[in-house]
């Protein structure tokens, strides 16, 4: 249900967008009598193929791949545990294996707490790494347009369905991320 809500507010928003594209061209005059510049980039190809994305991308992944390893370890001794107490019932009065019960619940609780810290520490670490990264490419986007005198650009994946390759600024912003951006994300 939640997919088709957010796909209709994306073609509303679609909708809207090229609705207002058509009033600024027809209010601006720019139809028939100057020209109007459009470009288009696809900003996720563009992160796909920046360098410093990449190496930042990579760190997430090694960061949330020790998270894994580490609550994988922990979920083992939960099961470990939960064997020890399966084989222990069979052979004694339930009471005694109220502390193998509380044992339990302890690592569970500790895995839970894992997992809450480490998808927080991720979702930081992410933000720390990509945020200067989207505001470079928002920058870099801005002075291609302004020195290209684009008079606008849109995000290809949004509405475009058919761009003249001409138009389509996603190779040359690659080129101009990983040019001006050779230092590497900590």
């Amino acid at each position: 249900m939640k997919s088709l809500q957010l796909g209709a507010r994306a073609a509303r928003l679609t909708m809207l967008l090229i609705i207002a594209l058509a009033v600024f061209c027809f209010s601006s005059g720019s139809i028939g009598q100057e020209s109007f510049k459009i470009g288009v980039v696809n900003t996720q190809v563009v992160l796909e193929g920046s360098q410093l994305a990449t190496d930042a991308t990579d760190i997430l992944k090694a960061a949330s791949e020790r998270l894994r390893t580490k609550l994988d370890k922990l979920g083992e001794e939960i099961r470990t545990l939960q064997e020890k107490k399966a084989k222990t019932e069979l052979f004694v009065e339930r009471a005694q294996t109220a502390d193998l019960d509380n044992e339990i619940r302890l690592k569970q609780q500790e895995y839970q707490r894992e997992v809450e810290i480490g998808q927080q520490a991720l979702l930081e670490k992410e933000q720390e790494l990509m945020e200067p990264i989207y505001n470079s490419l928002q920058e870099l986007i801005v002075k291609v347009g302004k020195g290209e005198n684009f008079d606008i650009i849109l995000e290809k994946r949004l509405i475009t369905l058919y761009v003249k390759e001409d138009f389509d600024l996603t190779q040359r912003l690659i080129g101009l991320m990983n040019e001006g951006n050779n230092e590497t994300p900590e």
